[in-house]
């Protein structure tokens, strides 16, 4: 329970030694060392600090960066072991041109492939733009933002439409898990 900060500054992958897998690589995505797609999921990083107790805990994506600059703002006011997630887009990994960084970013966001929330006193709270996204019928679809990705390209596949359809289910899966932690009050410890 040192007194620090830290940033986990997250592109999905290790992009800067030639784009390989990671344990933050997301089920089906294309990668150096998995071609055919990462057919596992990605850890939760923020939750697995969250029940060790630090201080705070928060997810963050560099297309919202009013709701990152809160959230350290928040964290820096507390004592104790913070942690911040931080969703960053990667243009060469992911496959799309860099003007698109931000777009894709918020569609990471706005379909609920990420999750915007902290974690204080270990009671989790959705925040920004995903505090509107608990009614599946608010997300857009996950397809919007896997299409603008190369690095998904093979699962619209015919082939591979057992792996998308595991993806949005993957998706919806972790909505359903964050909505049975907030009906007990938020409660994560």
């Amino acid at each position: 329970n040192e007194d620090i900060l830290y940033i986990c500054y997250d592109n999905e992958a290790y992009q800067n030694t030639g784009i390989q897998r990671s344990s933050a690589t997301p089920k089906g995505a294309w990668t150096t060392t998995t071609p055919a797609g990462k057919r596992e999921g990605r850890k939760d990083v923020p939750l697995i600090v969250a029940v060790h107790r630090a201080a705070y805990v928060a997810t963050a994506s560099v297309a919202y960066p009013l709701d990152f600059v809160e959230k350290v703002r928040k964290a820096v006011s507390k004592r104790g072991f913070k942690y911040i997630h931080l969703h960053a887009p990667c243009p060469t990994g992911w496959r799309f041109h860099p003007s698109e960084t931000i777009r894709v970013g918020r569609l990471a966001v706005e379909c609920g492939a990420w999750v915007l929330f902290e974690i204080e006193g270990g009671v989790l709270r959705l925040t920004g733009r995903s505090a509107a996204l608990l009614d599946p019928s608010k997300r857009r679809p996950v397809d919007e933002y896997l299409k603008l990705q190369g690095r998904f390209a093979h699962v619209f596949r015919p082939e591979n439409s057992a792996l998308l359809e595991q993806i949005r289910r993957d998706v919806d899966e972790y909505w359903n898990y964050i909505e049975s932690i907030l009906e007990k009050g938020g409660k994560i410890f």
